[in-house]
């Protein structure tokens, strides 16, 4: 289980601490509201202060979840051939979204640091950006088909790599041979571990061999091959009765998204255009 970093520690306490002040205060107002009006600007003050470094270490961790979730859909990538179900890309833009949100609050903060005055017209954009992003969390939690609980691999594809050994290329044909003789891409489940177990290596090993021979991510590589797979059946009169989806799932892929997106990046065109520049 991992252990919060200082920077949540700190953001936790000084959000139990707000509360306490806010729950003070409002008991304040009920038993002496004289005193809270005759030092407001002191209490406003105090308010404003603790909100603009809550504001700043938020922003601070959001941050670092970001650079968090790009870690993880780097992982994805080098071990999964289809990322759709782990993906945690809604996220990846939620909290993008968040830290626009902070900044919306802090701009009327800020102002009234500086003036001692309140411009209720300044929060209208960060009311709208908070509805907007309840509705956006909304949306994409409701489309999400299941949660997947993702594997424990090897993360040596995670340091740098060093130079490999000219004895890894022995390695690298056994695994374009394979590639080319046993089609391993055709399974829709395929990930990073059940290839290496196939050339008995370690996942992070098969990771740094794709990585330096082929400048790719595994999801990279092996979707080129269902792409290369998908071109031949659309040439291929056997697979007419097939539509262009149902060619892709014959070539391994699991979902439209990802083979719309990866046949455009391999080929420069969507699939329907590269079947019509085919026909005579």
């Amino acid at each position: 289980n991992a252990k919060p970093s200082f920077f949540a520690k700190l953001l936790i306490g000084l959000a139990i601490f707000q509360i306490i002040l806010q729950f003070v205060g409002l008991v304040l107002v009920i038993v002496d509201r004289a005193f809270i009006m005759k030092h407001q600007f002191i209490v406003y003050k105090i308010y404003d202060i603790f909100e603009m470094v809550s504001l700043v270490l938020g922003i601070t961790m959001l941050t670092l979840a970001i650079k968090k979730l790009r870690n993880y859909e780097k992982t994805l990538l080098n071990n999964y051939s289809e990322i759709e179900d782990f993906s945690l890309r809604w996220l990846y833009y939620t909290l993008f979204f968040l830290i626009g949100i902070w900044v919306l609050f802090a701009i009327p903060n800020i102002n009234e640091l500086l003036t001692g005055h309140t411009a209720k017209s300044m929060y209208y954009p960060l009311w709208i950006a908070t509805s907007a992003l309840i509705y956006w969390i909304g949306y994409s939690t409701s489309f999400k088909r299941r949660t997947i609980i993702v594997e424990q691999f090897d993360q040596e594809f995670k340091k740098p790599a060093n130079k490999l050994s000219p004895n890894t290329k022995i390695y690298h044909d056994q695994l374009l041979a394979m590639m080319t003789a046993e089609q391993p891409f055709l399974n829709q489940e395929l990930n990073l571990k059940m290839l290496a177990n196939k050339l008995d290596i370690s996942s992070g090993y098969l990771s740094q061999i794709i990585n330096q021979y082929e400048d790719k991510s595994f999801f990279d590589f092996v979707n080129a091959y269902r792409v290369e797979s998908v071109k031949e059946k659309i040439n291929n009169p056997k697979y007419d009765h097939l539509s262009l989806l149902g060619k892709a799932y014959e070539s391994g892929f699991r979902s439209k998204s990802t083979f719309n997106l990866v046949f455009k990046k391999v080929t420069g065109m969507t699939p329907t255009a590269f079947k019509k520049s085919k026909l005579p």
